[in-house]
């Protein structure tokens, strides 16, 4: 989702420049926008998502981004995610710059968006902010960052690579925007002002060779969506077996899975043959669910109390054009 410049003030600007003048990697990375009513756009649902892969809380501002997001976040080539990222408008570092893979690599710089915008004349649209006068200085204006949806880190054979992700609701998102409008609104410049900023982004990272993909939340299947959503929510909690118990807990729910049992008569038979809670079996599924060691079939709803049907279609097969390193 783009971040609308006149929702900037001083003390904000220079809290995302604190966190993202250059962004940090791992637990210490914070993204530019957090999912607080001070900070997300007006109209959004923001809210934090926990990552097992990340051992952090991810910023999310919209549904659509949630929606992407548990499908991004469980690719087995993905080891880095920066979330709400500063588009640097100054000339900045590539984005894998003093990251330990990074060690040996030839790395292009941003030129920046300023730069930019200047060059295909469409400065104008750029986000400003107003500094206001103080004493004997007059207010200026001050350049402020467009702030982008989904930086991946991922790894293949042929070594690391990044891909920026953009996300909105729907296709029609990327040309007419969907937050910020009022009756108030000029359509025809916010429809501009969103193809500026859409093309700025797709320059600024296409000169240091990443690609930029533009994904409509409303083309991701609904029901791997809401299964993906409801599996996601479960990853905080924490295994509460050793090692042999989890994989034993797994191998019972496979065996289940080739017989077409239902979840919850598995559940029931792990917690009293383990004298355990079944909360805590139920616990292991999910997390085994999304670490890909019970391959049920997410393009059907998945009920704990329906009989467990084996995965037809891999959802990263399904949406793996996403990961591509070009």
């Amino acid at each position: 989702m783009s971040h609308q410049s006149h929702r900037y003030t001083e003390t904000l600007l220079r809290e995302i420049l604190r966190r993202q003048d250059p962004p940090q990697f791992g637990r210490q990375y914070e993204p530019a926008i957090k999912p607080i009513r001070e900070e997300a756009p007006g109209s959004s649902r923001p809210a934090w998502v926990w990552s097992e892969l990340l051992q952090r809380d991810v910023s999310t501002l919209s549904i659509p981004e949630r929606v992407v997001l548990s499908i991004v976040l469980r690719h087995p080539a993905l080891f880095e995610l920066q979330e709400q990222r500063m588009l640097p408008y100054l000339p900045a570092t590539h984005p894998f710059f003093g990251h330990p893979l990074a060690i040996g690599m030839v790395l292009p710089s941003f030129r920046g968006t300023l730069a930019i915008a200047e060059e295909l004349g469409v400065l104008q649209w750029h986000p400003y902010i107003t500094k206001k006068s103080t004493g004997n200085e007059a207010s200026v204006e001050i350049p402020a960052p467009w702030i982008g949806d989904f930086l991946l880190f991922l790894k293949d054979a042929i070594g690391p690579y990044c891909v920026n992700l953009s996300v909105k609701a729907t296709r029609e998102g990327f040309i007419r925007p969907q937050v910020g409008i009022t009756p108030a609104t000029n359509l025809k410049r916010a429809e501009q002002k969103e193809i500026v900023r859409q093309s700025v982004e797709q320059i600024l990272y296409q000169e240091i060779g990443i690609p930029s993909r533009c994904i409509a939340a409303d083309e991701v299947d609904p029901i791997v969506a809401a299964n993906l959503r409801q599996i996601l929510s479960w990853q905080k909690r924490k295994v509460p077996f050793d090692t042999q118990q989890y994989d034993e807990i797994v191998a019972a729910f496979n065996e289940g899975l080739r017989a077409g049992t239902t979840a919850l008569k598995i559940i029931h038979r792990i917690a009293t043959s383990n004298c355990c809670r079944p909360y805590d079996v139920k616990i292991v599924m999910y997390h085994a669910i999304w670490r890909r060691e019970i391959r049920i079939d997410l393009f059907q709803y998945f009920f704990v109390d329906h009989p467990l049907i084996p995965e037809n279609r891999d959802v990263l097969e399904v949406y793996d054009h996403w990961f591509e390193r070009s």
